[in-house]
């Protein structure tokens, strides 16, 4: 044993049956370390042993066998988390993988290509990747670098084909219902999916259908006056409390006929702004309302009940609607679906467990498409929406392997 604590290799015999403790190694500077998987024997140059029993090699945690630029050849593939892999096999995983880099910053409106100059309030540099998707042209929408003179388009993506069948897209925008992000690249038409794998959060578990969504706007007038003579002018706080008051009694009682099983037909007003002072009579106020519908509704026949119901309490009121999608249902005998169910239950030794959405993902831009809508990704829905959103390891590790088996098999 040297200084270090590590076996020399000076014979197969007097490593036999010695017993490798913590923090010291195997030290193996001229051999070959193979396995035969046939009769599960352990090779080093061309002595053959039985398994490391022969060897005696108790290795424990933390402890390792140093090969010293030697190869390890003839593994099996890895089934499990602490499986080595061949060279082979990672080739394999990544074969077919394009990473294109990120950009840098995204345009806010209609501008010039061409030239250094501040956008979002960042200043650029020469060779900056830019997404520019606010083009009074539509066609001069896309990913470009940035130069002084004018602006030229990325090389790795030039072209409407360069999204394939069967990559990844990553996107970045999502909590304001996505304009910028999977919707723009739809509205581009570079995604024509039949089926769409969305890593949302459920735990590594199945979400297949979600209600549908949508954001409307109501603006309420009033008159303004002196707080001192408030009967000379018309408070809009007041006016839209009760509109509020309302939606939140009897349009929620109405609403019940539409529910199905735990999902529900909500209503929530989410914003209201409103007032210039607390010494005046209010006269314009705010409110933004969010409706999640379920299968029995549809987002144009919802809008449209809803504003009815909004001008009967106050015919002066404006509704408007802001942006919404239709739910979706995907079929369950969908290939995709039926073999990450399949790589979900080898890979965690759990059953795949279907589950009712309580928000909507990026899938509901295709819920008018006739596109299978698959939502699996680690962490849980209540950890979203919050400063300190997080992951466990383990389950992100979960997430990659199964994917990495589903891939595989494509």
């Amino acid at each position: 044993m040297g200084e270090s604590g590590c076996l020399k290799d000076a014979s197969f015999q007097n490593i036999q049956s010695k017993k490798i403790h913590a923090s010291e190694s195997l030290v193996l500077t001229n051999k070959i370390i193979s396995v035969d998987n046939a009769h599960g024997n352990l090779k080093i140059g061309d002595k053959v042993f039985n398994s490391s029993r022969e060897l005696g090699l108790g290795l424990k945690t933390n402890e390792h066998i140093l090969v010293n630029n030697k190869k390890i050849s003839n593994l099996a593939e890895p089934t499990t988390t602490s499986d080595a892999a061949t060279k082979q096999y990672v080739d394999n995983v990544a074969q077919g993988l394009h990473v294109m880099a990120a950009c840098r910053i995204a345009t806010t409106e209609n501008i010039s290509l061409s030239g250094i100059k501040t956008i979002d309030g960042i200043s650029t540099v020469s060779g900056d990747r830019i997404l520019v998707k606010n083009q009074t042209s539509p066609s001069e929408n896309g990913i470009y670098d940035i130069s002084s003179s004018n602006w030229t388009r990325s090389s790795d993506f030039n072209s409407t084909t360069i999204i394939r069948p069967g990559d990844f897209t990553f996107v970045t925008d999502e909590e304001n219902l996505g304009p910028d992000g999977t919707k723009y690249l739809k509205k581009l038409k570079v995604i024509k999916p039949h089926t769409l794998i969305l890593g949302a959060p459920t735990n590594n578990n199945f979400v297949i259908e979600e209600r549908g969504v949508f954001w409307l706007e109501i603006s309420v007038s009033g008159k303004t006056s002196h707080a001192g003579e408030p009967h000379k002018g018309i408070n809009a706080i007041e006016k839209s409390a009760k509109i509020i008051n309302e939606l939140n009694s009897n349009f929620k009682k109405f609403l019940k006929k539409y529910d199905i099983g735990t999902h529900k037909s909500t209503i929530n007003v989410g914003i209201i702004s409103g007032g210039e002072n607390v010494n005046v009579v209010p006269s314009k106020t705010r409110i933004v309302v969010d409706r999640r519908i379920t299968h029995k509704e549809d987002v144009k026949k919802a809008f449209n009940e809803i504003k009815k119901f909004i001008l009967k309490v106050d015919k002066s009121a404006k509704v408007k609607f802001l942006t919404g999608t239709n739910p979706f249902k995907s079929n369950k005998s969908n290939i995709y679906l039926r073999e990450l169910s399949k790589s979900k239950e080898l890979i965690t030794g759990q059953k795949s467990k279907f589950l009712p959405s309580i928000g909507v993902s990026d899938g509901r831009y295709f819920a008018d498409d006739d596109v299978n809508i698959i939502n699996i990704g680690p962490g849980t829905g209540s950890e979203g929406h919050k400063s300190n959103e997080k992951l466990i390891n383990k389950d992100l590790i979960e997430y990659l392997l199964l994917l990495e088996n589903f891939l595989l098999k494509f």
